[in-house]
């Protein structure tokens, strides 16, 4: 073959790979949308059904479960494919109740009754907790007085989150430590390179920049108590997720859950105490 044959060949292979790359990251980007019929009328807690901004102007799905003033409020952020009334976010409800938090749940973009098409997994969902940190806020609970509690990719979402802000604590169940580390596990070597590009062009956004393990280091700086959850049976996030966070973070309380999969910490018999352990010992009012 000719020089000009093999260059040919090149570039036909090449945008054949940029061309899978597109279609792969804009199959991956548009979430199930889950609707499980659940809210928090399960424990039976009065809500409201309520429009979170986010700082980019989506008008998000929430509801609001009221408390006491003095402990403060959380805020709890679903994972990829799930919604705010997904089994495994609504046990964690009958604990902060118990202490009298009030709590915001959001459907994130493109998840729930939220707006979007595509999720980025986590790379512009920070802009969506920043909205319910704002909403929270305006009705008096300042970032001192919020844990923020995420599953998958809302604790990773979290913890990039909490890094910028001066939030009261984290809990993250099941995250990620680095994007882009856990596409490369997921893909494998050959394909994640044309994913990263594809989503700098679909999304806008770039996966090597999406580093929970970073953020939960300026957390360890800042003094923000953070929660690790984590089953060593996760075959979606990985277990050397949390062995990561848990190094850049040392001092953090980490949870690992023998035998157990993704975002399945609620099974544990153990998950409301200690939970409930982990938000009294924040101390009385922020």
């Amino acid at each position: 073959m000719t020089d000009a044959g093999l260059a040919a060949s090149a570039a036909a292979l090449a945008a054949g790979y940029l061309g899978a790359s597109l279609q792969l990251v804009a199959r991956q980007s548009r979430p199930r949308r889950e609707a499980t019929g659940l809210s928090p009328a399960l424990y039976g807690l009065d809500f409201a059904e309520v429009r979170v901004k986010s700082r980019d102007g989506l008008e998000l799905a929430a509801w609001w479960v009221p408390g006491r003033r003095e402990p403060g409020a959380a805020l709890l952020v679903h994972g990829l494919n799930a919604s705010k009334g997904s089994p495994y976010v609504l046990p964690a409800l009958p604990v902060y109740a118990q202490l009298g938090f009030g709590v915001l749940l959001v459907d994130l973009r493109a998840h729930g009754a939220s707006p979007g098409a595509r999720t980025t997994l986590g790379a512009l969902e920070v802009r969506d907790v920043l909205g319910g940190l704002d909403w929270l806020a305006q009705r008096g609970y300042p970032r001192e007085a919020v844990v923020l509690h995420g599953w998958s990719m809302g604790a990773s979402t979290a913890l990039r989150v909490a890094a910028g802000e001066s939030v009261r604590a984290v809990v993250a169940d099941s995250g990620y430590a680095r994007l882009s580390r856990l596409l490369r596990q997921r893909m494998g070597p050959w394909l994640y390179p044309g994913a990263a590009l594809a989503s700098r062009w679909l999304l806008g956004v770039n996966l090597a920049a999406v580093a929970p393990e970073e953020a939960a280091a300026r957390l360890r700086a800042a003094g923000t108590p953070l929660f690790l959850l984590h089953g060593d049976a996760d075959r979606t996030v990985p277990y050397d997720h949390a062995r990561r966070l848990a190094a850049a973070y040392p001092e953090a309380r980490l949870w690992t859950l023998e035998g157990f999969p993704h975002v399945s910490a609620w099974r544990h018999p153990e998950y409301a105490a200690r939970l409930h352990a982990f938000l009294s010992g924040l101390g009385g009012r922020w």
